[in-house]
């Protein structure tokens, strides 16, 4: 068993033993698709099916609508605003959660497109390919052996973080981005021909993640901070590690601006940092996705800190730790010798990858430290840092950097064992994982192959309620407006079909102080009977009709109770 960092020496000549970067890809690519077709079914990638989303109501359909109307609007600079969503005026449609990346490909495909498409389930069979391919390719640092890469590469794909994510926030299931910047941090050593590479690798890297999901930027900047401490003290190319941290910054804030980032006047901060963390059992708590570990009690909102790392992988952990210490206890000295002369032969290399795990570890559990349901640790900073802090207010995203870091580990210290002692051992783990996650697969699998349900308004009802309508106003204006979904979702679907603008929607950011202020002005000239014709009013509780409007028509459309002022 080596323990050694340098690459493995391998046959040339072998493509098992020393396949190349794609045909290590490809394989794990293939898995990767394979495995989001068994948990979510292939219907889902039909551009044309959209009843999925809406009959799975949810993130998703906020994702979706926000394309829609962003498909819709005039080209303009921001390149991303979008218009008619909104009286708050246009906003970027990276606050809809719209995938900008994959919005500006597809507007520009637009006029070639039918009128009724999604990109939702293409982006999610080629994210798992990625992850899939990416976590073979990452693997491939570590043991370059096909057959090694291939297995493993089920760990990268059956990843709970990324499977709990792609089908509800799908922008989130890209964690491919988190396994990329790791390649380009083991990858430190390497020689290129032309050394500013490494450094348009990072910025690249870092504007996919501003025009995918913003949360990645942190987990991507923190496995860079350990690529800048190996580059700056252990290799001695200094001036490459301050080019790496400044490049990638200039040209995220730059994508930024470009996709409208900055433009509107709603808030980034939006509250709640230390409520949406990870808890410290995330690793072993699947949270109801394990089909061997029962869930353990978390805090309200650390769902949004799911770690869980499967059986398998957690087997996998504990031979690579045994594996270790038989390592270290059958050489020459002392046990805790040796692991002390190894610790100070790669001190550089190991404080860089500690602090890696360790910025993105404490960020996810957050100023309130959680051990089931109990605080350990409940931290109370200024108000001027909270509100920097809650820019990032699910915190608990951040573990799946730690996560893939001790996934790679682990996968690691089982592959300096002897390779077909490795290869048997990382396979039981794989299976082992899959069985693991296999009834949660069953369930998504049902979940996504069933009938479309019935939509709550019919066509006939909504082209009648519509006849001559500009804007779907939404009255009065709740503080927990957003909390509405069902109904913003089912009248926003046919409005953005039929280009209808919405005085407030389900956004990631928004001015709730000025959407309030047009709300309550529409409510109040609607009661004194200066109504607009060319509106459909739609209202939150029946109780909020108002009374007394001799030139008001209340209908239901729906469920809902809406009105139309009398021409």
């Amino acid at each position: 068993m080596r323990m050694a960092i340098p690459t493995p020496t391998a046959d040339k000549n072998n493509i098992l033993k020393n396949p190349g970067a794609a045909a290590t890809f490809l394989p794990g690519a293939v898995i990767g698709a394979l495995v989001f077709i068994a948990f979510f079914g292939i219907q889902l990638i039909n551009p044309t099916n959209t009843d999925w989303i809406f009959t799975n109501l949810g993130d998703v359909a906020q994702h979706h609508l926000g394309w829609v109307y962003y498909r819709h609007t005039p080209w303009t600079f921001p390149i991303c605003m979008t218009d008619g969503i909104s009286s708050d005026g246009m906003i970027s449609c990276m606050y809809t959660d719209s995938i900008p990346l994959f919005a500006i490909i597809f507007k520009l495909l637009s006029p070639v497109l039918p009128e009724n498409f999604q990109y939702i389930g293409l982006w999610g069979i080629i994210c798992f390919a990625l992850n899939g391919g990416f976590g073979a390719s990452l693997l491939k640092r570590i043991e370059p052996n096909l057959c090694f890469t291939t297995i493993g590469s089920l760990f990268f794909s059956v990843f709970a973080p990324s499977l709990n994510r792609i089908h509800q926030h799908n922008s989130l299931g890209a964690s491919w981005l988190v396994m990329l910047a790791l390649m380009l941090t083991i990858d430190h050593k390497r020689e290129y021909k032309h050394s500013f590479t490494p450094v348009a690798a990072w910025a690249a890297t870092c504007v996919a993640a501003t025009l995918i999901h913003l949360y990645f930027i942190p987990m991507i900047y923190s496995a860079m901070f350990a690529y800048v401490i190996m580059l700056f003290f252990r290799d001695k190319k200094r001036l490459r590690a301050v080019c790496t941290a400044v490049v990638p910054t200039l040209f995220s804030v730059l994508s930024l601006w470009i996709i409208g980032a900055f433009k509107g006047s709603g808030s980034y901060s939006d509250g709640g940092f230390g409520q949406f963390s990870a808890n410290l059992n995330t690793f072993y708590n699947g949270l109801g996705t394990s089909r061997f570990i029962p869930s353990l009690p978390v805090r309200d909102g650390q769902y949004e800190g799911l770690g869980y790392l499967g059986v398998g992988m957690l087997l996998c952990c504990l031979l690579g730790l045994i594996s270790a210490v038989i390592y270290f206890a059958k050489q020459e000295g002392s046990f805790f010798r040796n692991v002390l002369s190894y610790a100070k032969k790669h001190g550089i290399e190991i404080f860089a990858y500690v602090s890696a795990f360790c910025i993105s570890f404490f960020w996810a559990v957050s100023t309130t430290v959680a051990f089931n349901e109990k605080v350990l640790l409940d931290i109370h900073l200024p108000f001027a840092i909270m509100s920097r802090l809650a820019v990032f207010r699910s915190s608990g995203r951040f573990i799946w950097l730690p996560c893939i870091m001790i996934m790679t580990f682990a996968v690691w210290l089982i592959s300096k064992l002897k390779f077909k002692v490795s290869a048997a051992l990382l396979t039981v783990c794989v299976l082992v994982n899959c069985i693991d996650f296999s009834v949660w697969r069953g369930s998504l699998h049902a979940q996504y192959t069933r009938p479309a349900l019935e939509p709550n308004i019919t066509e006939s009802e909504w082209q009648e309620a519509v006849r001559g309508v500009d804007e779907v106003v939404f009255l009065p204006l709740p503080p927990d407006y957003r909390a509405n979904i069902q109904l913003y979702f089912d009248i926003s679907r046919l409005a953005a079909r039929d280009r209808i603008s919405l005085s407030s929607f389900y956004l990631a950011r928004s001015d709730y102080g000025s959407l309030w202020e047009y709300a309550d002005e529409q409510y109040r000239q609607l009661s004194c009977g200066n109504g607009r014709e060319d509106a459909l009013y739609v209202f939150f509780k029946d109780e909020d009709v108002p009374k007394d409007v001799d030139n008001m028509t209340v209908f239901r459309l729906g469920n809902y109770t809406v009105a139309r002022v009398k021409k």
